[in-house]
């Protein structure tokens, strides 16, 4: 592999969004927001008028809560919206791409594919959420600079992106990724091994199976295991991590309590039977009108606008503590 010089974050100036869901709206308004231009690419054009709805909503949000640097006109004016029709045309001049397309590794694969072949020194992203980045570049010529950039939804508002990379990723473009993410304002860790899940969605799994048996087995409601994240370890942890509020506990109690408990919890390979449940009777959340909780008729754009009004407080506590 020739060494290639990739492009400091300053003189990274434009970026392709390749998805225009849930998570590329968000990227996307990240990176315009930061000074980047944007191209937002998607199959349909009724998807990028979504995502222009959107991403021109958020931004009032952004604006009440005082956190633009510059006008929202002046951020959307960032932004162009590009049907793909011949995508080697629509990525011409770009800097860094990054792809935002469902987690369906067939589809994954077949895109990184045809990006094989644009210019060397672009960076190309993937926003998988489960896949590593061996797996998804098996067969490619250029896997050196293909980098996992993991975002969290709302991608707009979550400061953390996980970056992660492959057997043959270059380590300059490890270091790269990491400074365009600290340059456009995210807080970005690093997976150190390859591992499916990353580091947050492994958390998260685990959590979540023992939801699943909470659920289950009856011991508990949505609503209380909500109330018991919101008023507990989900309070404490937006200010103290896992690992610092085991040093105020006492390791000692830490390692006695993990003795006795860790025996009794879930070990199941398998989703809830309780989830599987609410999938086959199509209650999907928020865009089905009904998922935990029955949203009343109440549209995704209202629903969307009450949890992010709640983010963005959190988001503005974040940044002043993280200066």
């Amino acid at each position: 592999m020739n060494e290639v010089n990739y492009r400091k974050p300053s003189d990274i100036k434009q970026i392709v969004v390749i998805g225009a869901g849930n998570m590329g709206e968000g990227i996307a308004q990240s990176f315009a927001q930061a000074g980047k231009s944007v191209k937002v690419l998607a199959r349909k054009k009724e998807t990028l008028d979504k995502c222009l709805q959107q991403i021109d909503t958020n931004l009032k949000l952004f604006a009440e809560f005082q956190l633009l640097e510059e006008t929202a006109e002046v951020i959307k004016s960032r932004i162009i919206y590009v049907p793909i029709t011949e995508l080697s045309e629509a990525i011409r001049g770009c800097h860094f791409i990054v792809e935002t397309i469902p987690e369906v590794l067939a589809d994954k694969k077949e895109l990184f594919g045809r990006l094989d072949g644009c210019e060397p020194d672009v960076i190309l992203a993937s926003n998988t959420s489960s896949i590593t980045i061996t797996t998804l570049t098996d067969g490619m010529k250029t896997a050196h600079r293909v980098v996992g950039t993991h975002y969290f939804n709302p991608a707009h508002i979550m400061p953390l992106v996980e970056i992660h990379k492959g057997k043959h990723t270059s380590d300059k473009v490890v270091e790269a990724t990491k400074d365009l993410m600290l340059q456009v304002g995210k807080k970005p860790i690093l997976v150190k091994k390859e591992i499916p899940g990353f580091i947050v969605n492994r958390i998260q799994g685990a959590i979540f199976r023992e939801i699943g048996y909470l659920l289950d087995e009856g011991i508990a409601t949505p609503e209380d295991i909500d109330m018991a994240a919101k008023a507990m370890y989900g309070f404490r942890l937006s200010c103290v991590g896992p690992m610092e509020a085991d040093d105020m506990i006492g390791l000692d109690t830490s390692a006695r309590v993990s003795g006795n408990l860790f025996k009794t919890l879930s070990n199941r390979t398998e989703p809830s039977a309780t989830l599987l449940d609410k999938v086959k009777r199509g209650e999907l959340g928020i865009k089905t009108g009904s998922g935990w909780y029955n949203y009343g008729g109440r549209t995704r754009t209202r629903v969307l606008d009450e949890i992010n009004r709640r983010l963005l407080k959190q988001l503005v506590l974040f940044r002043a503590r993280n200066k």
